[in-house]
């Protein structure tokens, strides 16, 4: 039988070995932990800021379907999304700028217009939607200060035809014309 001789330097250097490699096998870990902790805030903050944009959206939509239904062109606020959890409520808070006309042109596919008086018009118009991604502590309308997540500001272009004269009353007010952004 043979037996295995080592020197006396080189007593214990296995189990430093492992240690080395532990602590090379730690470090990964929690790289790796590190790595994945920052994409899932990276993941739920972009969650957060499409919930945003499409809420953003969403108001263009309840700004063009006002008009088209019942002629509205006021300024509105909304509130979607709209959830508790615990004592925190959470929503969408969407301000909508009151729909612009910018550029009013004879229809000229409208048959009311083959007198040639123009009774209805293409009429181009112009709205900024801004939605805020909000928290609050309670229920009910969030408030001035509840804090702000995210926000988004879109703007679009809308046609529609044949139209009626758009009011007058829609342009008039500067504060409100100062909200639309192009």
């Amino acid at each position: 039988m043979s037996t295995i001789r080592t020197r006396p330097a080189e007593r214990g250097s296995a189990y430093v070995i492992v240690l080395l490699a532990l602590v090379v096998l730690t470090i990964l870990a929690m790289a790796l932990a590190m790595v994945t902790r920052t994409e899932v805030q990276v993941g739920a903050n972009e969650r957060v800021a499409n919930r945003t944009f499409y809420s953003a959206d969403s108001g263009l939509g309840v700004a063009a379907a006002e008009a088209l239904a019942r002629g509205k062109y006021t300024p509105s606020t909304l509130i979607l999304n709209e959830m508790e959890t615990g004592d925190q409520t959470v929503a969408d808070r969407v301000e909508v700028a009151p729909l612009v006309p910018v550029l009013t042109v004879r229809c000229d596919w409208c048959p009311a217009n083959d007198d040639g008086v123009p009774e209805f018009w293409k009429v181009h118009h112009a709205a900024t939607a801004t939605a805020q991604r909000v928290s609050w502590n309670g229920g009910g309308d969030p408030p001035a200060d509840a804090r702000v997540h995210a926000s988004k500001t879109l703007s679009a272009m809308f046609e529609f035809q044949p139209w009626p004269t758009p009011p007058v009353e829609s342009i008039a007010d500067p504060e409100a014309l100062r909200k639309i952004k192009f």
